[in-house]
């Protein structure tokens, strides 16, 4: 048999053990929600490093600044088309990033922009769009670019 001062602690366990499964709760859909940006996030930056880590692999028959622009078009091109779930998927990022990193195993030149380019367009409707007027823009500058002398020549 219940006491009375017993009585008074049931509705305050019940209220605890419903609060702490509430924020149980809501800490799984955060988790849930969050975990898979900060994932996306993570994969767009280690990317975003490989493209940028392509301005210490400069081919001898391209100028300084040729490569140099070129480079950060590419960088430039993946921050604004991956830039998040909304833009390009998680899957076309992954596939984007597995693709890249069997090109960056062999010679670099600008093809492999070229390229980098091409696999930016094919993440979704967002990479063709942007890569739909990046080519054009890159196209007219690379040609301004090459009037350069090439180191060497």
């Amino acid at each position: 048999m219940t006491t009375r001062s017993e009585t008074p602690r049931r509705p305050l366990l019940f209220g605890c053990v419903t609060l702490a499964v509430l924020a149980i709760c809501l800490l799984a859909w955060v988790g849930w929600r969050v975990f898979p940006l900060y994932r996306y996030g993570q994969r767009s930056q280690r990317i975003w490093e490989k493209l940028y880590a392509l301005k210490q692999r400069r081919p001898p028959n391209v100028t300084p600044r040729l490569w140099e622009e070129s480079v950060g078009w590419a960088v430039t091109a993946h921050s604004n088309i991956c830039f998040s779930v909304g833009h390009a998927s998680n899957e076309a990022m992954c596939r984007f990033e597995e693709q890249l990193d069997e090109k960056l195993k062999g010679e670099v030149d600008l093809a492999t922009i070229q390229w980098i380019g091409d696999r930016l367009a094919e993440t979704g409707p967002h990479g063709q769009r942007y890569m739909g007027e990046w080519r054009k823009q890159w196209k007219t500058l690379q040609e301004w670019w090459k009037q350069e002398t090439p180191p060497g020549q």
